[in-house]
């Protein structure tokens, strides 16, 4: 049987961009799409029909911060290997466990923030096509950084590496942005690393401004949004000059101890959007740095700022999936309701970076769905029970066999 036609039955659905509870609705799914939503929702003839009760539908999850993974370099020289031993080899380097990881926890959309450009154009372009079974892929491609900077000074990328671009000026820069957002196969936004790291540690050099302005110009000049990866206040400072679109994580020695208040009102003025990725965070600081961080980043959701759900997956302690399944229930102890938390993995997400086919379950969206034993809007908690997954219209995660039936 196939998933052309799904029929979701006995679940409250979260419906639309807010999330709004309907009980016991239907949820009609054909050709990968949502078609209805609602208590009396057509069912089609011969529909595969899951009985959802007891359980709660909502959009599929959306990390808005990961990191993939390069491939294993290839090795020159020798005998290529037998075509099902290369085919078994580029299966494993497409990231399976990951993969697997993100749909099991309900994350049917990922943005990859620094990945070797030319394997993730490949790795989206198969998840596209269904070649590989895994979440839908948003890439930022390669990294804008300084010769001085991250990750160029932290981590040795040289210069030359495909997953960074290290631009010698405006010109160059403006050049190496146009061709990432151009052409048949263009990014889906561009990452700047801006970040003057932490002089009791070590200094890093932050992109030049003519640089940074460059970046940023060249992208909107194509319809394309800038994240930005900041550590201190004066990074926040010139990266607000500049007018990047998002902001990524939430740094100790930035507003730890506050936000100055005519940068955090012009950070929202903009409508420049805040990424705290305070699960990667909470691995690496102590409860008292975690709990200040959690403050300022609800003061930036009170001020009117827009919180966006990433997880940093892919860095020391924070897998595929579960990671932003922590950084929802983090975003809670910041002081949003449950509701808001889950916007900002769904929803606001899918807004912010111009993914306008999911986040939400409504008529004409992608039939990205997960449905979860209980209650996420009184209780996070839910989220960890996942009971279906649907990406595309498909089932990929099925723990309730014994509830479907044909209709």
């Amino acid at each position: 049987m196939n998933d052309r036609s799904i029929v979701l039955t006995g679940a409250t659905v979260l419906v639309g961009e807010a999330l709004e509870p309907h009980g016991d609705a239907v949820v009609v799914v054909e050709h990968g799409r949502v078609t209805a939503v609602g208590p009396d929702a057509p069912v089609p003839p011969r529909a595969r029909v899951l009985d959802l009760t007891g359980h709660t539908v909502l959009p599929g999850l959306v990390d808005a911060h990961v990191h993939l993974g390069a491939p294993e370099s290839e090795r020159g020289g020798g005998p290529r290997p037998p075509a099902r031993t290369r085919a078994v080899a580029d299966w494993f380097r497409f990231q399976p466990r990951k993969r697997r990881g993100f749909l099991r926890h309900g994350v049917t959309t990922v943005c990859s923030l620094g990945d070797e450009n030319a394997w993730v154009h490949d790795f989206r372009r198969r998840a596209a096509r269904g070649t590989l079974t895994g979440p839908r892929l948003l890439i930022a491609g390669p990294i804008f950084t300084a010769p001085g900077g991250h990750p160029v000074a932290t981590v040795g990328a040289s210069p030359d590496d495909d997953w960074v671009r290290v631009p010698r000026g405006p010109e160059q820069a403006r050049a190496q942005v146009a061709a990432l957002v151009t052409g048949e196969d263009p990014v889906d936004l561009v990452k700047a690393v801006h970040d003057r790291g932490d002089p009791r540690r070590r200094s890093l050099e932050p992109l030049d401004p003519r640089v940074l302005a460059a970046i940023v110009d060249e992208a909107h000049r194509h319809g394309t949004r800038v994240a930005a990866h900041w550590g201190s206040l004066a990074d926040l400072e010139e990266l607000l000059e500049a007018g990047v679109d998002h902001l990524h994580h939430l740094e100790a020695r930035g507003p730890l101890d506050g936000w100055p208040e005519d940068l955090l009102a012009e950070a929202v003025r903009r409508g420049v959007t805040l990424t705290p990725t305070l699960a990667v965070t909470e691995t690496a600081r102590d409860t008292r740095v975690t709990a200040a961080l959690c403050e300022r980043a609800g003061e930036f959701a009170d001020a009117g700022g827009t919180l966006l759900a990433g997880s940093d997956a892919g860095m020391p302690s924070v897998h595929a999936g579960s990671g932003l399944l922590r950084e929802v229930e983090l975003l809670a102890a910041c002081g949003l309701t449950p509701r808001r938390a889950l916007v900002a993995a769904t929803s606001a997400s899918a807004r912010a970076l111009g993914a306008p086919d999911v986040g939400a379950v409504a008529p004409g969206r992608a039939a990205d769905l997960v449905a979860v034993r209980g209650d996420p809007l009184s209780d996070l908690g839910a989220l960890r029970r996942v009971a279906a997954v649907l990406r595309g219209g498909r089932v990929v995660v099925n723990r309730i066999r014994n509830r479907e039936r044909t209709r």
